[in-house]
């Protein structure tokens, strides 16, 4: 039943582009399907409050989800950010600083429980002022998601089914058995070695028994199939009155695997989600909110597989996995005593030294079943007003428990193999069996673990303008969490902090806000534990002045600037680092050996100023919305500080001091850069056309940091954070003159075909002290293109995202071969005498080869790349044919994801050294609403 479900000139011309020819509006619900939104009189919900995109003065962008899945089906909630807003690299990362914090309806919690078709709104807050008040939380800026509400008077019922299938993009490419014997002789005589492998016994390989003269290629079409089936189904239930209105959304999700034989074929896995939103409006003034959630996630398939990365170390000569049954002398004892076989036709082969391998695994090992993971989550609000007191009063409360478990539980069997001696006509005459048939079918409980947690706040919250002239505002705040990760997290994460903030507009032109956080740690000592975080925001709605009524293609123009810092305790990796740390070393004996006693040492010193590390922010920008709202702008100037982050910094001790030097706040980076949020929209007739780019340029330095060395080229301080530091590679050796004449290198005995580095200090050897920056691992520059066009019931979406400027490693086992290992395609670059003028790939050889196969310039390739992440055709069917369904839409689509991309190293960048091949999708949907 399984098988059957189962680059930086681009971007400035196409902007150009589209600002020079583009003009007119917009069709269909003036969807922001393709990108942000920055609509002053957008409703949006920052923190602790709902509010108006106008008054707002922090940096922040809005994503309306609902409007995105017209246009882009998406389950997840990760996919569908990709792209899409200012500032955001890849999925999670805000501005190259660091993870977001994601709170998912008010309060911390995983996102990837969240499907995108339960979202309605996604809010980013990437300044300081605008997500000062979650307190700790605010350190790397804040993800607002906001689950979708019931619409009272409005009853729906929608239903989307989805089926697809996953398709390989790459797979990592082997040399065949006799290619591989005969470069490993080679490699055996550059090692000064006697060959291994004969003629003949290559020709027999090359061409013989496949059975008796292996040639096993784990990746080929009988082990692994090059599409899997997956498909999704989920329904949404909307509706209410005046008093109650409530949500629901129900689905099932299943992939498949790649496996194609053994228990492979029905490897599974299943996601069921159910959430409940319900809202009761309680009386005139208090309204009350329950959501809770569920989502089940459960694999099926193999114990202990990870087929694709084991496959690796298996090398294709090296035995026989599956022996035919009708080539064994039936009367062999231990054929008849055989207590497993496949299919009746094979028994598993292997050897001494070999009694376990992927292809046994899959077919033998066991079943998993389930690998579960549960996630309940359970929250209660209160909106209660509090104008009895005073107009513009309220306060809202939110209280949450959330519960995560996870096990594997499986039924493991124990099983032979076989290892033949063959005789004539390529028959097997013997067996000899290792290890044994077991099957118990006793199930076990392993990998148990869970994640506990709780959260909450209290917000009190004024908004009232007088004189419809002077609008004042402020919030009084606590917000807590507590998390729990498994038995061994005695202390667990606790977070608290009191927040206040204060607002004034003037005329709704001039704003300002100011906005602190008091924070408390349970990390740190008595005395550290608590600091104020402050933040100002100011703001000028430009637009509003009389002096712009004129102009009547501007339609919104405001200018921003924010600036604060934020105490947190999210990089202190445990508690009570402040304190002295001891431990026990060394044995000491007395009494001729008879008594013994172990002696304690010094870990760490005391340090009871341990405090917060700090982040400060300054933010500048400018939003603007222009001719009818056809251009649409967001630009943001950003320096971030990362001050006072917490190591043991050894180069400010001597070294007899090594074992007292305490945890101090120390290290200091750097982050700055720019983002422009840019969409164009026109008409033309029928056809509707949208374009919508995100541009992000983002840079660090390290500022201070723990370091010492001899050459000044060697400091970290100065280059980027994640500058990557390596030797730099001068070709090979060519002869051995060329290595008498050059700097010794001291990573073992070198000789022609080896890499040749470059001397930075002249010191005549090659060490590490030679290694320089030669380049980073994140992008400086990454952007986001969106096209949507619409004509009449027809529409097209393709979204695409780009990086340029970092740099990545080949490396692995696939890229450094040495000693016995497996070799890859990779090795037909060769130096050779012969080939020593073309050769893109050292020498070989059999043994440990350290000096080659070590991070350098020559291992180094440019990570950039465009991908065309998503495509998707939709057709809503006519109101006249939705109407005889007693239905009010009806939209099919085709869609694909993660198609192309474009890049000279395409196949380094999709090809996954580790576990399942990358993937691209292809999916036929539909979606119904009664």
């Amino acid at each position: 039943m399984m098988e059957n479900i189962s680059k930086s000139r681009s971007i400035f011309f196409m902007i150009v582009w589209s600002i020079l020819s583009l003009n007119g509006s917009y069709l269909w619900s003036q969807s922001d399907a393709h990108t942000f939104s920055n609509d002053p009189t957008d409703t949006i919900q920052i923190a602790f409050k709902n509010t108006v995109r106008h008054n707002v003065v922090g940096a922040i962008s809005v994503l309306n989800a609902e409007e995105i899945m017209k246009y882009d089906q998406n389950y997840s909630l990760y996919d569908a950010l990709r792209g899409r807003i200012p500032g955001l690299y890849g999925t999670t990362n805000n501005r190259g600083i660091g993870g977001y914090q994601f709170l998912v309806d008010g309060l911390p919690r995983n996102p990837s429980t969240v499907k995108m078709s339960e979202v309605a709104q996604v809010l980013f807050l990437k300044d300081i002022n605008s997500s000062i008040l979650y307190g700790n939380h605010a350190a790397n800026g804040i993800i607002l998601v906001y689950t979708k509400r019931g619409n009272p008077g409005k009853q729906e019922i929608m239903v989307n089914a989805q089926y697809g299938v996953s398709l390989m993009k790459d797979l990592p490419s082997y040399l065949s058995s006799a290619d591989y014997m005969e470069l490993y002789n080679e490699a055996r005589l550059n090692d000064g070695l006697d060959i291994l492998y004969d003629e003949e016994q290559i020709k027999n390989y090359r061409s013989g028994d496949p059975y008796r003269y292996p040639n096993v290629d784990y990746f080929s079409k009988d082990f692994i199939r090059r599409y899997h089936p997956d498909f999704n189904v989920e329904t949404e239930f909307n509706g209410g009155n005046e008093v109650v209105s409530y949500y629901a959304n129900a689905g099932w999700q299943q992939s498949t695997s790649y496996l194609n034989f053994g228990a492979g074929k029905e490897e599974r896995f299943n996601t069921f989600n159910i959430r409940g939103n319900i809202d009761v409006n309680i009386n005139s003034y208090m309204k009350s909110s329950f959501n809770a959630a569920a989502v089940l996630n459960e694999g099926y398939g193999p114990t202990g597989n990870n087929y694709f990365a084991t496959s690796a170390n298996f090398k294709p000569n090296q035995f026989t996995p599956l022996l035919p049954i009708d080539r064994i002398d039936p009367e062999n004892s231990l054929l008849i005593s055989r207590l497993n076989d496949i299919d009746g036709k094979y028994l598993l082969g292997g050897t001494q030294s070999i009694r376990s391998n992927p292809i046994a695994i899959v077919y033998a090992s066991g079943l998993i079943n389930p690998n579960a993971q549960r996630t309940f989550s359970f929250d209660q609000k209160n909106n209660i007003d509090l104008r009895s007191i005073t107009e513009g009063l309220t306060l809202n409360t939110n209280l949450s428990f959330d519960f995560y478990s996870t096990y594997k539980q499986a039924v493991r069997n124990s099983f032979s193999v076989y290892e033949p001696t063959w005789g004539e006509n390529d028959s097997i005459v013997g067996l000899t069996q290792y290890g044994k048939d077991e099957r118990t079918g006793t199930q076990s409980v392993t990998d148990a673990n869970y994640v506990r947690r709780f959260g909450g706040y209290a917000a009190f919250d004024y908004d009232r303008v007088f004189n419809d002239i002077h609008r004042v505002g402020g919030s009084l705040i606590g917000f807590g969490t507590m998390v729990k990760n498994g038995l061994t997290d005695i202390q667990g994460t606790k977070n608290l902090n009191f927040g206040i903030r204060a607002g004034y507009a003037y005329k709704d032109k001039y704003l300002f806000d100011f906005s602190g956080a008091y924070v408390f740690s349970a990390k740190l000592h008595q005395k550290q534990k608590k600091a104020f975080s402050p933040s100002v925001g100011m703001a000028w709605v430009i637009s509003s002045e009389e002096f712009m009524k004129t102009i009547r293609n501007i339609n919104h123009l405001k200018l921003r600037f924010t600036t604060g810092m934020v105490h947190t305790d999210k990089g202190i990796d445990a508690h009570f680092l402040y304190n002295s740390s001891t431990g026990n070393s060394y044995s000491y004996s007395w009494y001729e050996g008879e008594w013994n006693n172990a002696g304690t040492i010094s870990l760490r010193g005391e340090n009871l100023n341990l405090a917060f590390e700090k982040r400060k922010d300054l933010n500048i920008g400018i939003e603007g919305a222009l001719f009818d709202r056809q251009i649409e702008f967001d630009f943001n100037y950003f320096n971030h500080f990362y001050e006072d982050q917490i190591v043991r910094p050894q180069t400010i001790y001597p070294n007899y001091y090594n074992q007292f030097i305490p945890y101090e706040n120390y290290d200091k980076t750097a982050y700055r850069g720019a983002e422009l949020g840019l969409v164009y929209k026109k008409k033309l007739g029928e056809v509707s056309l949208s374009l919508g780019t995100n541009i992000l340029y983002c840079t660090s330095e390290v500022l201070k940091t723990d370091e010492m060395f001899r050459n000044q080229y060697q400091y970290r301080t100065g280059h980027p954070v994640d500058a990557r530091f390596a030797l730099v590679a001068d070709g090979f050796f060519n002869d051995a003159n060329e290595i008498a004449n050059h700097a010794v290198q001291s990573f073992g005995s070198v000789q022609p075909g080896d890499i040749k580095y470059v001397d930075q200090n002249d010191d005549n050897v090659i060490d590490s002290e030679d290694e320089v920056v030669v380049g980073r691992s994140m992008s400086p520059l990454t952007y986001g293109l969106q096209f949507n066009l619409e004509w009449k019931n027809i529409a097209f979406f393709i979204i695409g995202t780009g990086e340029n400027g970092s740099d990545a490693y080949r490396s692995g086992n696939y890229y450094w071969v040495d000693g016995d290992d497996k070799y890859s395609e990779i090795v037909r670059g060769r130096w050779t005498e012969e080939t020593k003028n073309s050769a893109t790939y050292p020498r070989l050889s059999s043994l440990t080869n350290n000096n080659n196969f070590r991070y350098s310039s020559f291992w180094l390739y440019k990570n950039d790349s465009f991908t065309i992440d998503r495509v998707q055709l939709t057709y809503a069917f006519p109101e006249r044919i939705v109407a005889k369904l007693h239905a009010q839409k009806l939209r099919v689509y085709l869609k694909g994801s993660s198609l192309f991309r474009f890049s000279k190293y395409r196949k380094e960048q999709d090809l996954n050294l580790s576990g399942t091949p990358y993937s691209r999708t292809i999916s036929l949907g539909m979606n119904i609403t009664f």
